[in-house]
């Protein structure tokens, strides 16, 4: 199809360089005067030329989509056989009616009209303008997001990026749901573990400095796996999601800033409305890190979570929780008695005496922990000093050393809904 519309492309400029004339720049193609009665009828075949060429291109574009899934003649090849009808042409209404929504366009009742196989095929065909958009059904994210690691993983093996083509290798299993995957820098990806369409319980957790797109099987997909394990071994209805969807700060230094927060509060805002979930859906939001920094920024540019919990946190960019605007969300905090980011609050306040920096450029305002109106859930290191320090400490919320099981047990009982622990209570035991 590609030598097809080069060829065309050819002959159109054949033609034109043959009568001495440009359409290109509107002269006559007809140079000599006894052939101008051809002009129209040879203008007419340019274009055609032209605009054939075009179209061929573009179905040429998308059966090259149907070859980056190939044939499996044991499998299911439902997606492939979308693709290559609609290289057909089979699908020109239902593209075009896409293409003419807009960004404003209410997909969600474009799709409501469509068969399967119908939004199936323009789901993948148009993978990049679905991948994100709010309104699809998440199947049909889920589909286009797929398509999309297909082609990251196509470039990889191209570029030679063996790295990157394992990466994408791994995030092309079955099991996999993507409602957001962008490759470009340090990569954005949003991964959910359980149904979201029937959950009732839906949490929303957010990781912290130095997480990428690019560390991410090796680091926060082991998170996501843990706390939705912990949340479904309580209720099976529940379904967990990971969001990356704006850069992190990849560094401790740049973590003392809200700049990457407050750039991706709208973001996180946005993609939570973007579920139009059902009112009745336990909706829980946690930031670990630099991540709370995110989610604390996301509630005060109004998303509003039946519960927001900090874990591990710097602050959520307020002195007091009014700041957060949020009144009807519950406030949670943890942190372990041995965790360096205890310290941090205070160093903040000390290097603000003697470097006086606007509390909207650098620090995260007052520590979440001791917050009026947030209630501190037990992490399971009650028993240690509250002096000490523990380098492992800090990432040690979802599994790994008892504290930790604990810690996310604990995390998943606010999720569903059950009965937590709090701090007093864990002290009062001992």
């Amino acid at each position: 199809m590609w030598l097809l519309a080069s060829r065309l492309e050819e002959a159109a400029q054949e033609i034109t360089r043959l009568q001495g004339g440009s359409v290109t720049v509107g002269l006559p193609i007809t140079a000599t005067p006894e052939l101008a009665h051809y002009e129209a009828h040879l203008r007419n075949m340019v274009e055609w030329c032209h605009s054939s060429a075009a179209e061929i291109r573009k179905r040429a574009a998308v059966a090259a989509q149907a070859d980056l899934i190939g044939w499996d003649p044991a499998g299911d090849n439902t997606a492939r056989e979308a693709l290559m009808t609609a290289a057909a042409g089979g699908f020109d209404e239902q593209l075009a009616a896409f293409d003419a929504l807009g960004e404003d366009g209410d997909v969600a009742a474009y799709f409501a009209a469509l068969t399967p196989g119908q939004a199936l095929a323009v789901a993948l065909a148009r993978a990049s303008q679905v991948g994100a958009r709010a309104g699809v059904p998440f199947e049909l994210r889920y589909a286009a997001n797929r398509q999309l690691v297909r082609q990251a993983h196509a470039e990889a093996i191209r570029v030679g990026d063996k790295a990157a083509a394992d990466r994408y290798t791994r995030l092309l299993n079955p099991d996999r749901q993507l409602l957001l995957f962008d490759p470009r820098g340090l990569g954005k990806i949003a991964e959910v573990k359980g149904d979201l369409a029937t959950a009732k319980n839906v949490s929303i957790f957010v990781p912290g400095t130095e997480n990428s797109l690019l560390n991410y099987l090796r680091g926060s997909e082991g998170t996501l796996s843990t706390l939705h394990g912990a949340a479904t071994g309580i209720s099976a209805d529940t379904a967990t999601i990971l969001w990356m969807g704006s850069p992190l700060p990849q560094s401790v230094g740049a973590a003392m800033f809200d700049l990457r927060a407050d750039r991706s509060a709208p973001e996180l805002r946005d993609f939570f409305d973007g579920l139009r979930l059902s009112p009745e859906v336990r909706t829980t939001l946690i930031g670990h890190s630099y991540g709370s920094t995110v989610t604390g920024h996301a509630v005060k540019a109004g998303l509003h979570p039946d519960n927001l919990i900090a874990v591990a946190s710097p602050g959520w960019g307020v002195t007091s929780t009014s700041e957060l605007h949020a009144p009807e969300t519950k406030l949670f905090a943890m942190r372990h008695q041995g965790d360096y980011i205890k310290l941090v609050p205070p160093a903040e306040d000390a290097i603000g005496f003697f470097i006086p920096v606007p509390d909207t450029i650098a620090g995260h305002g007052e520590d979440p922990v001791f917050m009026p109106g947030v209630e501190r859930l037990s992490s399971g290191s009650e028993s240690h000093p509250f002096y000490e320090i523990d380098a492992d400490a800090h990432s040690d919320y979802f599994g790994g050393s008892d504290a930790g099981r604990i810690a996310g047990l604990n995390l998943a009982r606010v999720i569903v809904g059950d009965d937590y622990e709090t701090y007093e209570e864990a002290k009062a035991a001992l």
